[in-house]
């Protein structure tokens, strides 16, 4: 039966008034953020950050949070690569227990030599040891599936780049993109064994991440991560320590969103998102003060390289650029970021266009997961291989009435 949309239609508008009913309290909050904003006082945030229990995701502040960057101008030559990825997940309903990460890749030089280079590697994997992760010690398997092979794809990609960094001429200076975080590639919050982590992230991220990092000691490199329309809050969880009366130990309980919690500050500030906080401050081509992540996953498994980030006024929407420490504490690796995402942004029409090519390589269509299915089943058919597949999978292709 398709989907009654007569009912959805009620539920939908009942939620768009309860959003219109909450519009002038979230207002008040962003204002009063915004003060708290521009009074901040580094030095006794840090105090209080000190005493915060471990829930709190709280960043590291050593400028003015409501600083503004404009933009440098970009060199006259440069080169922007952009890595990308999707899967077809081990599913239950496939023939034969395999899993396909595909790459997508897109690197685009700019000025005298310009050029632009877009393709994408499909990387099947099949065998035993691809399909589980093993603990050498206690003999242990995870399979690499799901959120696991979400992380193994962020491997991959972040792998492929520092290949294609490897292949292109040394006399042009690079700008590594990847898509989405580099502090979290989704593992983080889920209980997985130790040695699943220590694998992907230890020997395979964080490895990948400071392979570039030795790349860049021998030539003009930066790497950096793009989110769009963040969803992150640590500026914001900033704000809300500093300005609870309750305490550091009561403010993560007591100050939440309109309608949460027990009592509520008289001047509360929680709410607003960092994006919503920066939408306010920021102009287009400008970026925030530069953030440190006191991620325990980072601290943890990235082997003393840190994690910084800022937000981004890229013309249409507030963004959030994450960069490795080796490229944070150098002002003329982090400009050279700041420049030439801000191009890119202006010549993909608010998003980077090297991670749009990118994930136009590696997007798979439905077309292309069937035409996948179909593969294996033919290639185990030829071999006199039995095929199978479950009989709900074979009944979603058949229509009874």
């Amino acid at each position: 039966m398709p989907l009654d949309l007569s009912d959805a239609a009620v539920q939908v508008d009942r939620m768009a008034t309860d959003l219109k009913g909450r519009q002038a309290d979230l207002r008040l909050r962003l204002r009063n953020a915004l003060t708290a904003l521009r009074a901040f006082d580094v030095a006794a945030f840090d105090v209080r950050r000190q005493e915060a229990s471990g829930s709190w995701f709280l960043p590291r502040i050593d400028d003015a949070p409501d600083a503004r960057y404009p933009s440098p101008p970009p060199p006259q030559d440069f080169t922007v690569a952009g890595v990308d990825g999707s899967h077809i997940d081990m599913g239950r309903h496939l023939a034969a227990r395999c899993f396909l990460i595909n790459v997508g890749v897109a690197t685009l030089t700019y000025g005298s030599g310009s050029n632009a280079d877009l393709f994408s590697r499909p990387r099947l994997y099949a065998t035993d040891d691809d399909l589980a992760l093993r603990d050498e010690t206690s003999g242990d398997r995870q399979s690499v599936e799901g959120a696991v092979l979400g992380a193994k794809r962020a491997v991959d990609e972040i792998r492929a780049l520092v290949e294609v960094v490897r292949n292109l001429p040394g006399d042009v200076p690079i700008l590594g993109l990847l898509d989405g975080s580099l502090a979290t590639i989704g593992l983080v919050g889920r209980l997985f064994p130790e040695f699943v982590q220590r694998e992907l992230l230890s020997r395979g991220f964080a490895a990948a991440l400071e392979e570039l990092g030795g790349i860049a000691q021998t030539r003009r490199l930066a790497v950096a991560s793009y989110v769009s329309l963040p969803r992150s809050s640590e500026v914001a969880n900033a704000l809300k320590l500093v300005s609870c009366e309750y305490g550091a130990e009561d403010a993560a309980r007591r100050c939440g969103p309109p309608g949460s919690g027990p009592e509520q500050c008289s001047v509360c500030v929680a709410g607003p998102l960092d994006r919503d906080l920066f939408a306010e401050v920021l102009r287009p081509g400008e970026r925030s003060a530069l953030f440190e992540s006191t991620s325990a996953t980072v601290e943890k498994y990235y082997a003393g390289l840190g994690v910084h980030f800022f937000s981004l006024h890229a013309g249409e929407e507030i963004g959030r650029v994450e960069v490795p420490s080796w490229v944070a504490e150098g002002e003329d690796l982090l400009g050279f970021t700041h420049a030439l995402i801000v191009d890119q942004c202006v010549k993909g029409q608010g998003y980077p266009v090297a991670l749009m090519e990118s994930h136009e390589q590696a997007v798979l269509t439905v077309g292309d997961r069937r035409s996948f299915t179909t593969l294996v089943e033919r290639a185990l058919e030829d071999r006199l291989l039995p095929a199978f597949t479950s009989e709900k999978s074979m009944s979603k292709s058949i229509r009874w009435l």
